[in-house]
C-alpha cells in the first residue's frame, strides 16, 4: 500500500459524519487557492462557500436537505472552471476545489464512501500539480516523480490526512456544537494545501 492509499483506507473505517468531517477538513485546505483564483479571473465561487456552510451545518444539526445538495452540486458543476479557458497559474487547484465540493455534496447525498476516497486524492493530486509546474521541462520521469512524493510538501498533505483521522477518530460519534466548534478550530488553524505564492 503506497502512502497515498493509506489515508482512505483509514478514512473507510470512521462514521460517515466523520468521513464527512474529514473531507470538509481538506477542503478548507484547498479553499484559499480557490478563492485567490475566482477573486482574479470573476468565476463564481459562491456556489462552494455555500455548500461547505450547508454541510457544516447540516452535519452539526444532523438534518438532510437533499434537494439543496442537488442544487448545490450542480451549480458548482455548472461553475467549475474549465483548464483549456484559463492560463491562471491556479485553475487546476480551483477546479479540485470545485470537484471536491461536488464529492462532499454527492457524499451527503447516497453515503458512497468512494466520494471520499476522491477527495483525498484530489488534494494529493493538487500538491503533485503544484509541484510538477516547479519541475523544469515538460517530461515527468520516475526520477520527478519520485522527488514529488518524497517533497516536503506531498509530505505534509499525507500526514495532515493521517492527524485528522487520528483527531476525527477521538471525537464523540454525536457531533453537538462543542465538536464542529473544535473541527472548524481545527480547519482555520491550518495553512493552505500549497502556498499562495511558488
Amino acid at each position: 500500500m503506497t502512502s497515498q492509499e493509506e489515508s482512505p483506507v483509514l478514512a473507510s473505517q470512521l462514521s460517515q459524519t466523520k468521513q464527512l468531517a474529514f473531507s470538509l477538513l481538506i477542503f478548507e485546505r484547498m479553499l484559499p487557492r480557490m478563492v485567490a483564483f475566482c477573486k482574479d479571473t470573476g468565476v463564481e465561487c459562491a456556489c462552494c462557500l455555500q455548500a461547505k456552510d450547508v454541510a457544516w451545518s447540516d452535519m452539526e444539526a444532523g438534518r438532510r436537505r437533499p434537494n439543496l445538495y442537488q442544487s448545490l452540486n450542480e451549480s458548482c458543476l455548472k461553475n467549475a472552471p474549465d483548464t483549456e479557458d484559463f492560463t491562471h497559474e491556479m485553475t487546476s487547484d480551483a477546479l479540485d476545489a470545485f470537484i471536491t465540493m461536488i464529492h462532499i455534496m454527492e457524499f451527503m447525498l447516497d453515503g458512497r464512501f468512494d466520494h471520499i476516497a476522491g477527495v483525498s486524492a484530489l488534494a494529493t493530486d493538487s500538491v503533485d500539480g503544484y509541484l510538477a509546474d516547479l519541475e523544469p521541462g515538460f517530461v515527468m520521469t520516475k526520477e520527478i516523480e519520485d522527488r514529488i512524493a518524497s517533497h516536503p510538501l506531498m509530505l505534509q498533505e499525507l500526514q495532515r490526512q493521517k492527524d485528522d483521522i487520528k483527531f476525527l477518530t477521538a471525537l464523540p460519534d454525536h457531533f453537538d456544537s462543542e465538536t464542529i466548534e473544535a473541527l472548524k478550530s481545527r480547519s482555520t488553524s491550518q495553512p493552505s494545501l500549497v502556498p499562495l505564492t511558488r
